[in-house]
């Protein structure tokens, strides 16, 4: 099953987007907060990863900054934060995000089904471009240990995606 993890500081927002996700088909996990964000990345291990911008303790883009330094996976960020929209989306797709969404803020829950409609098709997208890297990095690394791969030595085992002892 996919993984999809939802980092917001609100938790109205982590509860909707969550449930969306779940039901798309998506095992979810959230954090309310982008240090707890951090550490579920490295112990869930996501296909995919939302992000608020701001948030207590450690902000977004900090988060997307530490995750993909210790556990590289696809990062979409959420901001109701217009006013630096420009400046926050260029540092975090600089940082590691692939790709940004607006969100409403509290006072405006008309817009919440097309968040989570949007939400869930950028996560579908994202999650299968991360399917189809990890098949291609899965057949480099096959026809790479194929070319210069010696008899007794290591080798690939393409089924796990593991090195083997030859």
């Amino acid at each position: 099953m996919t993984r999809a993890l939802v980092v917001d500081d609100s938790r109205f927002m982590r509860t909707v987007i969550g449930n969306a996700l779940g039901k798309a088909g998506y095992e979810v996990e959230t954090a309310a907060n982008g240090a707890d964000g951090v550490v579920l990345a490295s112990t869930f291990d996501p296909d995919v990863v939302t992000m608020d911008v701001e948030m207590p303790e450690m902000g977004g883009i900090d988060a997307v900054e530490r995750i993909m330094a210790t556990n590289p996976t696809m990062i979409l960020m959420l901001s109701v934060h217009t006013e630096r929209g420009t400046e926050a989306t260029l540092d975090a797709l600089e940082r590691g995000a692939v790709d940004f969404l607006h969100k409403p803020d509290g006072s405006d829950s008309r817009n919440i089904a097309h968040l989570t409609d949007e939400v869930v098709a950028k996560v579908d997208d994202l999650a299968e471009a991360n399917v189809s890297s990890v098949a291609l990095a899965r057949a480099t690394a096959a026809a790479h240990s194929t070319r210069s791969g010696r008899a007794g030595g290591p080798g690939y085992n393409t089924a796990t995606g593991n090195a083997v002892a030859g």
